[in-house]
């Protein structure tokens, strides 16, 4: 009786500190996604101009530009050694989840080549088409962590094929999420083509000026039109899901998912209306990399119809 005590008692340690790192790692992925931005609004891509060491070194003399790209590589390492971590708790403690191997496998599969296609940004000197790349696997790392996080409240023995649901509110969601993300990477490589500031008005181009002038100017407005679309479907699919009778996890996601989004159209309009302030254009990278966390999330768990039903946490 004190061994089987002792095992469920060390179980379910193992699984509360797998999570801890799990959703360290989904806030350390977003801040470092973040600072990310900060290095670009900053211009500080080449602070290091080499890699993996900086300017030969690992901790460099330091400057402004240097300090704030070191700082991102450095977050970047803590991030890889978290995701490595939670894959040895998972084939020590957990390896009978298969999604949650697959998941934490996957995860540390990304931040490794992410990290590797960092160093090609370096060496190429900033390539935008590298630099969405980069931007883009760093965000279904949060997706994977986010899978990885929700499988560790799905029974081992549980069959996924039982429990699969596609339905409207599935499909719905996963089109918001790949708005989402479309919005994302457009208005990041406007940003890095040079089109990052040149709409200077809010929701026109330019005012009086329906159409944009100029070639940089339709390059920003792709971006305002996908993030029109992502707002008006996302908008649309959190009213039907309020409205029914779905679980406390997916209304209280819902609800915070519809926050983020509301948050990011006031700082897309703040960002030209400020002047384009480095802080309001970081805060809606970060606020758009929570957004589409919280919506990938959602759509996993409307994919499951263990997490569907009221009542269930």
């Amino acid at each position: 009786m004190v061994s089987i005590s002792f095992y469920k008692t060390s179980s379910l340690f193992n699984k509360r500190m797998l999570k801890l790192l799990i959703i360290f790692s989904i806030i350390d992925c977003i801040f470092q996604i973040s600072l990310g931005g900060f290095v670009r609004v900053t211009s500080s891509g080449l602070g290091c101009p080499d890699w993996p060491l900086c300017y030969g070194k690992i901790i460099p003399p330091m400057n402004y530009h240097t300090l704030i790209e070191w700082g991102h590589r450095t977050s970047g390492a803590i991030l890889g050694l978290s995701i490595l971590m939670i894959n040895l708790f998972v084939i020590f403690y957990e390896r009978k989840n298969k999604l949650l191997l697959l998941m934490s496998t996957l995860s540390l599969l990304l931040v490794i080549l992410v990290g590797g296609i960092g160093g090609a940004v370096v060496l190429t000197e900033l390539e935008p088409s590298l630099r969405t790349l980069h931007l883009f696997l760093a965000q279904i790392i949060i997706f994977t962590l986010g899978i990885s996080l929700i499988s560790l409240y799905i029974p081992n023995e549980t069959s996924y094929k039982d429990i699969w649901i596609i339905d409207k509110y599935s499909i719905m969601t996963g089109v918001v999420a790949i708005s989402i993300i479309l919005a994302l990477l457009t208005g990041s490589y406007a940003v890095w083509k040079g089109a990052g500031t040149v709409c200077s008005s809010w929701p026109l181009c330019t005012s009086g000026s329906i159409f944009p002038q100029s070639g940089l100017g339709w390059i920003h407005m792709i971006h305002r039109i996908a993030s029109s679309f992502a707002g008006l479907i996302g908008l649309y699919v959190f009213y039907l899901i309020l409205k029914n009778n779905f679980s406390r996890s997916i209304i209280i996601i819902s609800i915070f998912s519809l926050l983020m989004m509301v948050a990011q159209i006031i700082l897309g309009a703040l960002n030209p209306w400020t002047k384009f302030e480095i802080w309001a254009r970081v805060s809606h990278l970060g606020t758009s990399s929570v957004l589409w966390g919280s919506v990938s999330t959602l759509f996993c768990l409307l994919t499951l119809d263990i997490f569907r039903l009221r009542g269930k946490s």
